[in-house]
């Protein structure tokens, strides 16, 4: 056996080592450089990227949740147009008017009407409440003899119909914007292309920035200077507003750009434009911000934004570059100039001919009567916050965008309004020693006891000082139908009843009360009807103290006084204390024959989604039948036709109403209940200072009913009685029926049971 040999190693020789220049020291450096930079870039960077992440967050958190904190919104009731009520051709288009609709040659577009010499035609808007939703609708009215006929297109006749509640107001408890919330699908296709036409071309394709615009700011901008133009896009625009100051910096601009690239990755450009048009700054309003192209429309042209045209588009879009500077009401030429420009930027884009850019551009601007202010509303808005204020916070409020629905109407809000101050400045005028005269009225729905329409003023501002609400003053003769009410409860007493009106003295506790008539004269034997009609004092005292002055007591409280009183001789004469807004619910009862007997004020409350919050319904707890309510309130019906109310039925000669005068020591008050069809009116005049004044509650605030009555189409009072009343024609000076042929006899209402046993048929022998 072999071994095998070993080999021979295979290990090469060492070559010769290769030499490596050292790198120069410019190399060295920018190595050095680079090594370091990227070291310092690594580090510099997580605080870049924090704070990016901070803008994510920021934009992430305002976007998805309450972008804005809106006020609620107060909306009156829907006028009720019912066939067959008293209309006027003239009001009927005054109406449509002032609530938005524009006259054309025809109604067949929403928010459209038309009107011939005879006829007014419109068509109707939808709206949702409280009730649900509201379909629009085309009626045709005509006016037959005063009254109004409602037709469909068909010439079918129509009980009633509704023009859309308005917006009277917010309630802002420190807010100071004013909006009103778009969908995207609520947006009008037109104004999208005008927006997006003027302001970002390019909105659809770019991611936020466009570095087109940036670049040609950043020249224009080196080139003077100074930053004198923004490249921004509306996704900038609309991160500037809503998340930035409005501070110029670099720094700032930066921000901007990131977030804008931060909002175009999280949401869609649909959730962007929508955004940005409840966003955009449009005016300044006092105190308010006006946001929103929404808001914009309805303050500029007092209509919904999709009624528009395209020139009234044109005109919002270009105060987006300057809204103090092209406000229309401000600078009406300028406005004018600057929407002929958009014009014009539609017509080079090809989205108008040039025949359609001269049609328009010649269009004069046409802005909305600003009738629906705070001057009109704003002690209403008082009456509604204080109702709300019981359920609702007030950061709620003014931030959530609630829709309050309300009782108020429109019409009779202003016809209220202009009343007082155009009677009390008549008054003053005639008697310079009137001047500062101040008044009040609540006018509530007869029936339903809604309140319609609250003046806290005689002045043309809102002041602040709600006297509805606050001036609590003696009510004088408006005490006097509470106690015969109370008297015709007992069943002893009716209307034909006689009562001595005769000097009267008291004595309580030392203290000695001597009423007197206004007039300082006595007269003897009355019946309750005419002592009432009348106003005596002394035969009302004599019924008071007869049936009890507790029993007087207990009946204002029942009828509704809440504010604690103490049942002296003198309250019978009216020494009781109350604001207007407490004698209006004190007659509610009555007036409504038992129907109501609280004040109703906020109908419902609905949020952002139309969801149903909260129902208000009013409590009816009267104590007294409807028969006595009635024959009480028909009672009141002698003082327009013999009593202190006869001016009144002058002027309403063929107008079935009910009335009361009141007039307290040395004329210091002057009041006045009207109650018609539709309304039960109380009216105070007065002077804040509390001295005497040259006028009563006939030559005072019985003016100040009768204009606002001629201004909202009253209806007469029923002529008929719930069971248990019946109305008969009785002899004046003996308690028997009258036939139809005796003279000396009157209408009255009584209760059953108490109307006179026997009749006459007053035949006479020859």
């Amino acid at each position: 056996m072999t071994k095998k040999m070993p080999t021979k190693s295979t290990r090469k020789s060492p070559t010769k080592k290769k030499h490596t220049p050292r790198p120069s020291l410019l190399r060295r450096s920018i190595r050095t450089l680079f090594k370091w930079g990227c070291l310092f870039s690594l580090i510099g960077s997580i605080p870049f990227a924090a704070w990016v992440w901070w803008l994510n967050g920021q934009v992430v958190s305002r976007f998805e949740g309450q972008k804005w904190q809106v006020p609620s919104e107060v909306y009156s009731a829907p006028v009720i147009l019912k066939n067959g009520a008293p209309w006027k051709k003239q009001d009927l288009e005054n109406l449509l008017e002032e609530t938005g609709y524009r006259f054309g040659r025809n109604s067949q577009k929403v928010g459209w009407a038309a009107r011939s010499q005879t006829k007014v035609s419109a068509h109707l808007r939808s709206y949702v409440d409280h009730l649900g939703f509201h379909e629009s609708e085309r009626r045709i009215f005509s006016f037959d003899n005063g009254r109004l006929v409602i037709k469909a297109l068909n010439g079918q006749e129509i009980e009633e119909a509704r023009i859309e509640p308005q917006r009277i107001g917010f309630l802002y408890g420190g807010n100071t914007e004013s909006r009103q919330i778009l969908t995207y699908e609520d947006i009008p296709e037109p104004l999208l292309e005008i927006l997006i036409a003027v302001e970002d071309r390019d909105f659809y394709e770019h991611w936020g920035i466009s570095l087109t615009g940036i670049a040609r700011a950043v020249v224009v901008n080196l080139t003077h200077g100074a930053r004198r133009q923004g490249g921004s896009t509306l996704t900038q625009q609309l991160v500037k507003n809503m998340y930035l100051s409005s501070e110029r910096t670099y720094t700032r601009k930066l921000t901007e750009v990131i977030m804008s690239l931060l909002l175009e990755y999280h949401y869609s450009k649909n959730a962007i434009i929508t955004a940005y048009m409840n966003e955009v700054y449009l005016a300044q309003l006092g105190n308010s911000a006006l946001h929103g192209f929404a808001a914009a429309s309805q303050h500029f042209f007092g209509r919904p934004l999709n009624e528009l045209n395209i020139d009234e588009y044109a005109l919002l879009v270009g105060m987006v570059k300057g809204p103090s500077l092209y406000n229309p009401e401000r600078s009406p030429n300028r406005a004018k100039t600057r929407r002929n420009t958009v014009l014009g930027v539609l017509r080079d884009q090809g989205r108008l001919t040039e025949s359609d850019y001269n049609s328009l551009a010649k269009q004069p601007i046409r802005l909305a009567s600003k009738q629906k202010s705070r001057s009109v509303y704003g002690d209403y808005l008082d009456l509604v916050a204080m109702q709300l204020s019981r359920d609702f916070d007030e950061t709620t409020l003014a931030t959530k965008n609630l829709r309050i629905y309300t009782g108020v109407d429109i019409r009779a809000q202003r016809a209220a309004s202009t009343a007082m101050r155009r009677q009390v400045a008549n008054l003053e005028k005639s008697d310079p020693k009137l001047k500062g005269l101040q008044g009040a009225m609540v006018v509530t729905d007869r029936l339903n006891g809604q309140v319609r329409a609250l003046v806290g003023s005689s002045g043309e501002y809102y002041t602040g000082f709600n006297r509805a609400l606050g001036a609590v003053r003696p009510i004088g003769s408006l005490v006097k139908p509470p106690l015969y009410l109370s008297a015709l409860a007992t069943g002893r007493y009716t209307w034909w009843s006689q009562i001595e009106d005769k000097a009267l003295r008291f004595n309580f506790n030392g203290q000695i009360w001597e009423p007197e008539n206004y007039s300082h004269r006595e007269h003897g034997v009355v019946h309750l009807y005419e002592a009432m009609a009348k106003s005596y004092n002394l035969a009302t005292v004599a019924l008071a103290n007869e049936i009890g002055f507790n029993r007087v007591g207990d009946t204002l409280r029942q009828l509704g006084v809440k504010r604690p009183f103490t049942m002296l001789p003198s309250m019978a004469l009216g020494a009781l204390e109350l604001s207007p807004f407490e004698v209006s619910r004190l007659y509610q009862p009555i007036a409504s024959e038992g129907r109501s007997s609280e004040l109703g004020v906020v109908l419902a409350v609905m949020d952002q989604d139309d969801q149903l919050m909260k129902r208000f319904d009013q409590g009816n707890d009267t104590a007294y039948t409807d028969a006595v309510l009635a024959v009480t309130l028909d009672g009141m019906k002698k003082t327009p036709e013999i009593g202190t109310a006869r001016a009144a039925q002058a002027v309403f000669p063929n107008l079935n109403f009910a009335a009361k005068t009141g007039t307290t020591n040395e004329q210091k008050d002057s009041w006045y209940v009207g109650i018609t069809g539709d309304y039960s009116s109380t009216i105070w005049l007065g002077d804040d200072n509390n001295v005497p004044l040259s006028i009563t509650g006939s030559s005072g605030a019985q003016k100040v009913w009768i204009d606002f009555t001629q201004n909202v189409n009253p209806r007469s009072l029923p002529e008929s009685l719930p069971n248990g009343a019946a109305r008969f024609n009785v002899l004046e000076d003996k308690f028997e029926i009258a036939a139809d042929r005796c003279r000396d006899k009157v209408s009255l209402a009584f209760l059953k049971g108490t109307e006179p046993k026997d009749s006459t048929s007053c035949y006479w022998p020859f």
